[in-house]
């Protein structure tokens, strides 16, 4: 019985696990595919590309409504049920196919010039529901009684220069694996290459962003270490109504204090810099100091007395006696900032202007636009922007671990 309890469990977790990665999955095969794969219907699991073929096909070209058109096939009109001579001809410009198939009488049609090259450079290869493999040249989609009814022009891939049609005919593209491995040198170029423009390049995006998260942690460790070693080892007048109001703060939500500060550092010169986006860091972090804080209580003051007999002072005690028993909540804080600051969008959005100061998620906003399709390369900036804060957690999970059960934060 504790096997088939056992097997249940491991299943469904595996479940579970394949529900959580998935977006991590998706994340990693967009970003080597093409924008073509981007687009494709079904979406396509694996990056992909069409299996195409270069079809040649001779023959003669008609004047009708205006345009020149190139015979496929003759045949009777199907959704018209005519009994007249005609065919399926093909709207061509400058001998090159189109996407236009129509059906014409032969008393429609105006003959032109015989033996005409019109070449299909990437015609997708299909197949039926017998397996047969073929080459699709061109589709007529029209609706008849209220339903979609379709009509197919191929080739067998064995005879490309003989052109057949099918109505309503099941098929399938063919696609085949491809690793489009240029999108990592098209998205270390940056966003405005993709439209011809100079561009600053993506990795001056990390750079700023690995600055300001550096800058950032530096700030947090310092500044709410030596504020959790007040609350938590030394005794003064007032000490826990400051907590209070300190824990008071955290119901103060960003988006009210985000025009006041706007206008203060505006005031003080700050726009366009990186000031707003790492000075604060130096004054702490009210849910950095609550964890800190915990996590000094379970140390025993015993060390702290037989370091004041030894002769240090509170400093020298933060310094050699709490700081180094406090390492993994240091890392746990210092991975918290890391990854906040890395991921934070409105900060960089408002005070940030110039190109050269964008980060990293405001350099993949960038990849967004209404004229150009750049999903594929946007999804190659979030998966190096997930890199670096992937390898952190990886390199700490065991401190991480450690630290947040002894702060008493475990799930």
């Amino acid at each position: 019985m504790k096997t088939w309890q056992r097997l249940w469990l491991y299943l469904t977790l595996t479940i579970c696990s394949f529900f959580f990665l998935f977006p991590f999955f998706w994340v990693i095969v967009s970003s080597v595919k093409s924008r073509e794969c981007m687009n494709m219907i079904p979406p396509a699991v694996f990056p992909a590309k069409l299996r195409t073929r270069e079809v040649t096909l001779t023959g003669p070209t008609v004047g009708a409504a205006g345009s020149t058109w190139f015979l496929l096939t003759r045949s009777r009109e199907v959704f018209g049920q005519q009994q007249t001579p005609g065919g399926y001809y093909l709207q061509i410009e400058h001998n090159q196919p189109t996407a236009l198939v129509k059906w014409f009488s032969d008393s429609q049609v105006t003959r032109l010039k015989e033996n005409v090259r019109v070449v299909f450079q990437q015609a997708a290869i299909h197949r039926l529901q017998n397996r047969q493999e073929i080459i699709l040249l061109a589709t007529m989609v029209r609706q008849k009684n209220g339903q979609t009814e379709e009509t197919i022009f191929f080739s067998p891939v064995e005879e490309p220069e003989k052109v057949r049609s099918g109505y309503n005919l099941q098929h399938t593209e063919i696609r085949d694996l491809f690793l489009r491995w240029n999108n990592f040198r098209e998205t270390l170029r940056g966003p405005e290459a993709t439209f011809g423009e100079k561009s600053i390049g993506f990795t001056c995006y990390l750079r700023n962003s690995f600055f300001i998260s550096f800058v950032a942690v530096i700030g947090q460790l310092l500044a709410s270490s030596l504020v959790a070693y007040g609350f938590a080892r030394l005794r003064f007048p007032g000490r826990d109504s400051l907590f209070v109001l300190l824990l008071a703060s955290f119901m103060i939500p960003g988006q009210v204090t985000m025009i006041p500060l706007f206008f203060i550092y505006k005031s003080l010169g700050w726009m366009d810099s990186f000031l707003p986006l790492t000075v604060p860091h130096f004054a702490g972090s009210a849910f950095n100091i609550f964890l800190l804080r915990q996590y000094m209580l379970t140390l025993p003051l015993e060390l702290d007395e037989a370091a004041s007999i030894d002769g240090c002072n509170c400093l020298q005690i933060f310094r050699h006696i709490i700081l180094p028993n406090c390492t993994p909540i240091l890392i746990v804080i210092g991975l918290f900032t890391f990854v906040g600051t890395w991921q934070d969008v409105m900060g960089p959005l408002i005070y940030l202007d110039n190109p050269s100061h964008r980060t990293v998620t405001l350099g993949l906003e960038y990849f967004r636009s209404p004229y150009v399709d750049n999903r594929h390369l946007l999804m190659t900036g979030v998966l190096l922007s997930m890199l670096p804060v992937t390898a952190l957690f990886l390199i700490f999970q065991r401190a991480i671990m450690s630290g947040a059960i002894r702060a008493g934060i475990k799930g």
